[in-house]
């Protein structure tokens, strides 16, 4: 049973061999990988995962594989590697300053590389040196969000794309950032926040913080925070296999059908902070939970990036950066480097926010 998916690899090859000397066709070898991977899924066995990966040991489905016989042969498993130590400083605001503002990690300079090798918005490769700056250790929440509303007399628009349940995004009438398609409490990340909405949070930060400097980060510090001391596609021991244990994403559990069946994360929509390890940094949720906005206009690329990681404010303006992914997306999307463009007046049920500041003289 073990070598039915080498045998059926190899036929399969060998008759797209034969098609292609026939002058029928061209081998499709990612087809011939997909076959062989349906066929491990029907089978179902250790045995099965075990040829696929045998087979196709740079696969399509190799990370899905992977998770699949670990999760039936644990014995299998590589040894957990140790957490990278964390170097940054908790920063809270003292009592009687601030009250409103959210704690804070301050996040180390370095140098580090924007990007990555998969060209497109990813790329190309940009070396970056990073100021030491503040990031909030969370998503600014529904309560935020709240105590805001309440204190300023304003309001975001109720109205948003939510998911159906057919898994299409759809605009909503009356939705918004505490009733966002799926049940919330004040200590949930809060989602349909705009990019002028979360501008708005961020000014009345700086009306309420006598020492100010509040803003949204920039794209660049977002993806370097995210990382931690990390330099991988997914910036956690165990990379792709343990995306579950990770983060927030679509796991086999949730109802779209881009969904990762390899494994399920036990939620299908956001949760507070702390649910998910925090990276080496402290930071929750950097990755998955909920799509989140930065300062910069949208590029189609990093050509043009500054060296010293500052938001981009020539492009695109009327559309803004996210980064991060979120609770809908699959692995593909929940890799450090991924980033999407989206109007800024648009609310998603998948989109929230952090905020940054710099960091105060002699801080």
């Amino acid at each position: 049973m073990r070598y039915l998916i080498l045998a059926s690899a190899v036929a399969l090859m060998a008759s797209a061999g034969i098609a292609a000397a026939q002058g029928t066709r061209q081998i499709d070898r990612s087809g011939v990988d997909r076959a062989a991977w349906e066929f491990a899924q029907e089978l179902n066995t250790a045995d099965a995962f075990q040829a696929y990966l045998e087979s196709f040991p740079d696969g399509l489905f190799r990370d899905e594989a992977e998770a699949q016989l670990f999760a039936l042969r644990p014995d299998l498993a590589p040894e957990p590697q140790p957490e990278p130590p964390r170097t940054s400083l908790v920063i809270v605001p003292p009592h009687g300053d601030c009250t409103v503002c959210p704690r804070v990690i301050r996040i180390p300079g370095g140098e580090t590389v924007l990007g990555s090798e998969q060209g497109g918005a990813e790329g190309p490769r940009t070396v970056q040196t990073i100021a030491s700056f503040e990031i909030a250790a969370t998503e600014i929440t529904v309560g935020d969000m709240r105590a805001f509303e309440e204190a300023t007399g304003t309001r975001t628009r109720r109205s948003c794309f939510v998911w159906t349940e057919q898994g299409r995004l759809r605009s909503r009438d009356g939705a918004y950032w505490g009733a966002p398609g799926y049940d919330v409490t004040d200590d949930h990340p809060a989602a349909c926040i705009s990019w002028d909405d979360a501008m708005a949070y961020v000014d009345w930060l700086n009306t309420e913080d006598a020492s100010g400097g509040w803003r949204l980060p920039s794209e660049a510090e977002f993806e370097y925070a995210a990382r931690g001391s990390l330099d991988l596609e997914y910036p956690w021991p165990g990379g792709a296999s343990a995306i579950c244990q990770r983060v927030n994403g679509a796991g086999a559990e949730s109802r779209f059908r881009h969904r990762n069946t390899a494994c399920d994360d036990g939620t299908e929509a956001p949760v507070p902070a702390g649910v998910f390890p925090v990276n080496p940094y402290g930071l929750s949720h950097m990755i998955g939970n909920l799509w989140e906005w930065t300062a910069d206009c949208w590029n189609g690329s990093h050509r043009g990036a500054t060296a010293d990681g500052a938001a981009r404010t020539t492009g695109t303006c009327s559309s803004r950066v996210l980064r991060g992914g979120s609770w809908d997306d699959p692995p593909e999307n929940l890799r450090v480097s991924y980033r999407v463009g989206i109007p800024k007046t648009r609310r998603q049920a998948n989109v929230g926010f952090r905020v940054a500041r710099d960091l105060a003289p002699g801080g």
